[in-house]
């Protein structure tokens, strides 16, 4: 039980993990996460469910630099005892036939929308799939995503990741959008759906201590009513989402 099956290491500061958990593999559904304390001194961190197979009794995890992790990557290998795992946690993607459905996200912050792509693309949706620019960090997120989408588009310099989801909205008759990432982004999304009426849901990544509601720090206002990311989320209907308060409450735990 929570034994680490499978390492794969994209680049220093990140790596995919296959972990054994069969209890945790039955349950996933897109849009679940993890809380994982790896070592008995290590904070309880929460990640996305990647991937889940019920019958080999593993799931997938993506953990980067940011999850506070740089110097553990390297120490982790297969057959590793994960000191802790807790999950499935949060409110599951309601996955249906929508129609045409755009993701976007930003950088290693994308991780969130990987299983919804799949499991959208699985309901027969047509899947536009909107990525940060390339790099040795982001080249598993193509790969996980690449077999489930009709389209793939990556920002650039050039080209800000806002420039194109505005471009690919005007272009395509779009039924629903799905965005994660950092908040200023989701909310300037959020308002350019807004105006054409475009339902928009958004994935919340953020900083959690027990992941069932106890801390409270993962608070955040949706149509004026306080809710727990934990509990409630991670998925809430974007334009109904308070970002800037949300953008408030993380500068603190910056």
């Amino acid at each position: 039980m929570n034994i680490i099956r499978k390492i794969v290491r994209h680049s220093e500061y990140t790596a995919e993990m296959v972990i054994e958990n069969p209890s945790i593999a039955r349950s996933a559904r897109a849009g679940h996460f993890v809380m994982v304390r790896f070592t008995p001194d290590c904070p309880r961190i929460p990640f996305t469910i990647v991937d889940a197979s019920p019958a080999d009794g593993t799931f997938t995890i993506i953990i980067h630099k940011g999850a506070r992790l740089a110097d553990l990557i390297g120490s982790l290998h297969e057959d590793y005892r994960i000191g802790d795992v807790l999950g499935p946690l949060g409110q599951a993607f309601e996955i249906r036939n929508y129609g045409t459905v755009v993701c976007c996200g930003d950088g290693v912050g994308f991780v969130p929308i990987i299983p919804v792509i799949k499991a959208l693309k699985q309901a027969g949706n047509r899947v536009v799939t909107i990525l940060s620019e390339f790099t040795s960090e982001t080249s598993c997120l193509r790969a996980n995503v690449e077999p489930y989408s009709d389209v793939i588009l990556h920002s650039s310099e050039e080209m800000a990741t806002l420039e194109l989801i505005d471009r690919v909205l005007t272009d395509e008759k779009v039924d629903l959008t799905v965005i994660t990432g950092p908040t200023p982004m989701m909310k300037a999304i959020a308002e350019c759906t807004r105006v054409r009426q475009i339902p928009t849901r958004c994935i919340l990544n953020m900083v959690m201590l027990d992941g069932v509601g106890l801390c409270g720090i993962c608070r955040v206002m949706v149509d004026g009513k306080r809710m727990l990311t934990c509990i409630d989320g991670p998925v809430f209907d974007a334009h109904h989402v308070d970002f800037d308060q949300l953008q408030n409450r993380q500068r603190h735990f910056v």
